[in-house]
């Protein structure tokens, strides 16, 4: 899906939601929105849950679990809210597993537009040029288990989503 017709995962607050069949060894990409340019990724390598927001090859924000992911059915979420609510502004990013807190950490900037015009957002694969330095040489770094279902929600209710997009868009033309 074109990153302009994706939901905005890099500078709204967010809940992203994987049900995954997670094997032993598990690799691979769980999703991935824009490319090596600029984006983030979440993905698993060697078995531990990985999350990285590239702000355009300025600022990589890699944040990690400790542990590697269970195996078997595996909820797996990630929550992106803003630290200071502005245009650019830092965003706090939590990585749980089957509802526990496994990772978090703060993104210093975030883009406050899009990552980039020609690139997508992918499940199970980053097929455009790969988001993670990390798995850069193994593009398109296909998840080897099986992704049974996924979610996006806002977190912001209507009118602060408004309030966002007038803050980093411009004025929101009237039907009048």
């Amino acid at each position: 899906m074109p990153e302009v017709a994706a939901p905005a995962l890099g500078n709204k607050e967010n809940l992203v939601s994987i049900d995954a069949d997670v094997p032993v060894n598990a690799n691979g990409v769980l999703y991935a929105l824009g490319g090596f340019s600029g984006g983030l990724t979440l993905y698993v390598k060697d078995g531990v849950l990985s999350y990285e927001y590239n702000l355009f090859e300025i600022m990589r924000t890699q944040i990690k679990a400790k542990d590697k992911l269970p195996t078997g059915k595996t909820k797996i979420e990630v929550q992106t809210t803003y630290v200071e609510r502005r245009p650019a502004g830092p965003l706090k990013v939590v990585l749980k597993v089957n509802g526990k807190e496994v990772a978090s950490g703060v993104v210093p900037v975030s883009a406050p537009l899009i990552f980039t015009a020609n690139d997508c957002l992918d499940f199970g694969i980053d097929l455009g040029s790969p988001v993670g330095i990390e798995y850069y040489d193994q593009a398109p770094f296909k998840f080897n288990g099986k992704i049974e279902g996924a979610h996006v929600q806002y977190l912001s209710a209507p009118a602060q989503l408004q309030e966002e997009k007038l803050q980093t868009h411009g004025a929101i033309p009237s039907r009048d």
